[in-house]
């Protein structure tokens, strides 16, 4: 996982897409921005599902996958058992199969390239101006999600206006992308299901 820091710092040699987190967000209390951020990237998630259902062909990448996963699950097989007939037999399959998987991986960068810039700048421009960097606090430290003993030791360090250098004032607070990746996590299940959108997972077994 990118920790929050390399983001900015990459962000940070682009003229002007430097985001600004403010001092003072409009959610001020920890319940009701964690709670509209969290609608916010459900929300988010959902339009990308929906922009995913309309640029790609879902029914086509499944049936893709299926095949693509049957494939390796023989070729696997035929390997265990050093069955070199079927190999060789699987083998001419293989640049069908690639063809294929290289399709598939085409159609489901689509719709991310498509969403990537408008959410980059609502990213850049908007949220940092709503809601700051940290939003909330967590019972417990999970790494480049919350805030740890060394980021608030960072962060607390005066800079030249006598003003803390960032966010983090104690440890175990959340950054506001850490809790829009757990909040987009936590519902992405159900609104691939909900959008018909759900796909099975590439593997090798």
């Amino acid at each position: 996982m990118i920790p929050p820091n390399v983001f900015e710092s990459i962000l940070m040699q682009i003229p002007g897409l430097t985001p600004h987190y403010t001092k003072n967000p409009i959610f001020p209390d920890m319940v009701s921005g964690l709670v509209v951020a969290a609608i916010i990237a459900i929300a988010m998630n959902f339009a990308m599902a929906l922009l995913r259902k309309r640029t790609t062909d879902i029914e086509k990448m499944n049936r893709v996958m299926k095949e693509t996963n049957e494939w390796r699950k023989q070729y696997t097989d035929a390997i265990r058992k050093r069955d070199k007939v079927r190999v060789e037999e699987l083998k001419k399959k293989q640049a069908s199969v690639n063809k294929m998987t290289m399709e598939m991986q085409q159609q489901q960068m689509r719709p991310m390239l498509i969403y990537m810039m408008p959410s980059l700048m609502v990213w850049i421009f908007v949220f940092p101006a709503i809601f700051g960097s940290t939003i909330g606090l967590s019972p417990i430290e999970i790494p480049w999600i919350t805030c740890s003993q060394e980021n608030v030791q960072l962060d607390q360090e005066m800079d030249a206006d006598g003003q803390p250098k960032g966010a983090c004032s104690i440890p175990g607070e959340l950054f506001l992308w850490g809790w829009f990746l757990i909040s987009s996590f936590a519902f992405s299940g159900i609104i691939s299901k909900v959008t018909k959108t759900s796909m099975p997972g590439l593997t090798g077994n």
